[in-house]
């Protein structure tokens, strides 16, 4: 990754130089302005694809974060075993992603639409997370792992695309993606949060409880990116 850096700056295009462009000077009130979020009457599309990541990042960190808990608490395995079934559940993942990154971009490319294969994706990462809630083993921890694995890394793959294409104004894209980003940001914090406070309230998650009452609210979130 740290090489990725350097090899990107050595062969990416460069941007002529500034140095004869007008200078305007910046009041406080033009610093403001460029922090507002586009309107929402004319970017629809824009904040559709917000709350899809929102409810995407929500529903992947709900159970990501609590792997461990998940597998001990309703799998009913030691730590020991715990381990192992997360060390393949990882290593299921590696495979998927690997496999998924590189021919989802191509294929939406070929199909001229970003939407479908982000559909598709969502429902795959949904039909995964149902896995471990209607079979609590280790084949369906592992059921998982694949398939909401190979839905997320196609949903990785082709969301920032799908971001760029939704931009409202493309002389503001770099403050529009970064509002989009806030998406990521807040799915990852409200995540876990979420799945830590229905924990706290109804002690799911203690050792033999029948099933992680927050359970159903990941596959519930992640098909909420289906209204994009």
């Amino acid at each position: 990754m740290l090489a990725s850096g350097f090899v990107a700056l050595a062969i990416w295009p460069r941007e002529e130089s500034s140095k004869d462009m007008e200078r305007t000077k910046m009041t406080l009130k033009d610093l403001a302005v460029s922090f507002h979020f586009p309107k929402f009457s004319t970017s629809r599309d824009f904040y559709k694809a917000f709350g899809c990541r929102v409810c995407m990042l929500l529903s992947y960190q709900m159970i990501s974060v609590y792997q461990l808990y998940i597998v001990e608490d309703y799998v009913h395995q030691t730590k020991t075993e715990a381990a192992g079934t997360i060390a393949t559940m990882s290593i299921i993942t590696l495979v998927v992603s690997l496999t998924a990154s590189p021919i989802s971009g191509p294929i939406s490319d070929k199909m001229h639409t970003r939407k479908v294969p982000v559909i598709i994706a969502s429902s795959l990462f949904a039909i995964g997370t149902v896995m471990p809630w209607i079979m609590p083993s280790v084949t369906g921890m592992y059921l998982y792992a694949g398939i909401a694995g190979f839905g997320y890394s196609v949903y990785s793959a082709i969301d920032q695309a799908l971001n760029v294409d939704v931009l409202p104004n493309k002389e503001e894209a770099g403050k529009d993606l970064g509002i989009l980003n806030l998406a990521t940001t807040l799915g990852q914090a409200v995540g876990p949060t979420i799945t830590s406070t229905v924990k706290t309230a109804t002690g799911a998650l203690r050792l033999h409880s029948p099933s992680p009452s927050s359970w159903p609210c990941a596959p519930l979130c992640s098909c909420c990116a289906f209204r994009r």
